[in-house]
């Protein structure tokens, strides 16, 4: 089993924006009116920092760029979180 390594901070923060450019803020604006849900925000270190996005139809997860564009990927493995 992995060990949790965030330390109290769950897998989306309060206020994702603070995370994102202006671009990347837009493009969550419009994804979400399209049914996909922001998942998590992995914050490895200030400047790193991974965007993803699960659509709640298909389950078909994707990682938001800097440009605001949403790149579907089939590698990613994403967490289930238990409830």
């Amino acid at each position: 089993m992995v060990g949790e390594k965030r330390f109290g901070m769950g897998p989306v923060p309060a206020s994702p924006e603070h995370y994102l450019n202006e671009t990347q803020v837009n493009g969550m604006t419009i994804l979400r009116k399209f049914g996909w849900k922001l998942v998590c925000v992995r914050r490895a270190s200030v400047t790193e920092i991974t965007t993803v996005f699960r659509n709640s139809h298909d389950n078909m997860v994707g990682v938001l760029g800097e440009d605001g564009i949403l790149r579907i990927s089939n590698d990613l493995k994403v967490r289930s979180t238990p409830i």
